[in-house]
């Protein structure tokens, strides 16, 4: 079952709220952009069980909105795949978002974003 609030670290939250500007996409979209970005190119998974100092948290009903259970069983797919076994669901969603927006770090606009979705679908 997922978490029903997700800690995001300021670095995540600040490089979130970065291509916000760059876009005018709401974070809880950038995010989900980058968890199905992460999902489709991540080989191996290096989950890190570190609790950041400083977090935002986010409410797992806006970060998903009504695509939960959508986002649950691709998220529980993917341990699979990658025989996780996490003790913490929270941390894998928190290496997705990281892991993709390592992929959007280069955006500077809409239009580049759509750019990179085209590529990738």
């Amino acid at each position: 079952m997922f978490p029903s609030r997700i800690r995001l670290s300021k670095k995540t939250w600040d490089r979130l709220q970065h291509v916000q500007t760059k876009t005018r996409l709401t974070p809880n979209v950038i995010a989900r952009i980058s968890i199905n970005l992460a999902l489709r190119d991540t080989r191996l998974a290096s989950i890190n069980a570190a609790h950041p100092t400083q977090t935002h948290i986010i409410n797992r009903d806006v970060l998903f909105g009504e695509h939960e259970k959508l986002y649950e069983t691709l998220v529980h797919q993917f341990c699979t795949e990658q025989d996780l076994k996490p003790d913490n669901i929270e941390q894998v969603i928190q290496f997705l978002i990281d892991s993709g927006l390592h992929k959007l770090g280069h955006i500077q606009s809409l239009y580049e974003m759509k750019n990179l979705l085209d590529k990738t679908s």
